[in-house]
């Protein structure tokens, strides 16, 4: 259901949830997302405990995310040992001090008017830069960063890529968060390009 997950008083709409709290980096709520991460892997791990390949094995848990669940994956995942693949599409949160001087239509522009307000918030997001947690990223990545995307400006989403520290793989696509007349290929292409990913690094 769409109510599930809701927290009272976290605005659920982008433009509003992405400002919430974000006075302080012990208040942002982007802790707090990347922290149900972390429990949602755990709660998997406790359903499907074969997943869990036990001392001495390696994990086996990957991790798809997308827009701001992709910007959310490489926050996250550098500080979880349990996750042994992942992949990023056009992953949001990268390089802040660029972004906050891109314009877009995506929950970027309502942090990126808070910050004409307010500057000090820059010192904030620095604790949330996808990019700057992706330089501790080891497990294999692969990242599908857009050419063109209206919501999420492309530089923040190479800038992830670029700073992977482990096993890259890049995947560009044309146009993200935009419909155009090669969505359906290229949404095809990605499909096939993440299952060979995930079949070579999870079965390992």
């Amino acid at each position: 259901m769409e109510s599930r997950g809701r927290h009272p008083g976290i605005p659920a709409e982008a433009d509003g949830h992405v400002l919430h709290g974000i006075e302080s980096r012990d208040t942002y709520v982007l802790a707090e997302c990347v922290a149900d991460l972390w429990c949602a892997a755990s709660a998997l791990l406790e359903l499907v405990p074969e997943l869990d390949g036990g001392p001495g094995s390696p994990p086996r848990l990957g991790y798809l995310g997308e827009s701001f669940g992709g910007g959310l994956g490489a926050l996250a995942l550098p500080w979880d040992d349990r996750f042994a693949a992942a992949q990023l599409t056009v992953p949001t949160f990268g390089n802040h001090p660029l972004r906050l001087t891109l314009p877009c239509t995506g929950s970027g522009e309502s942090v990126r008017a808070y910050h004409r307000e307010h500057p000090e918030v820059a010192d904030v997001l620095r604790h949330f830069d996808a990019a700057t947690a992706a330089a501790y990223l080891r497990v294999p990545t692969l990242t599908a960063p857009a050419l063109f995307d209206p919501a999420v400006p492309p530089p923040g989403q190479f800038a992830v890529h670029n700073a992977l520290a482990g096993p890259r793989e890049l995947h560009v696509l044309q146009a993200g968060h935009f419909e155009h007349a090669g969505t359906p290929a290229e949404a095809e292409g990605l499909r096939k390009a993440r299952e060979a990913f995930f079949g070579a690094t999870l079965t390992r």
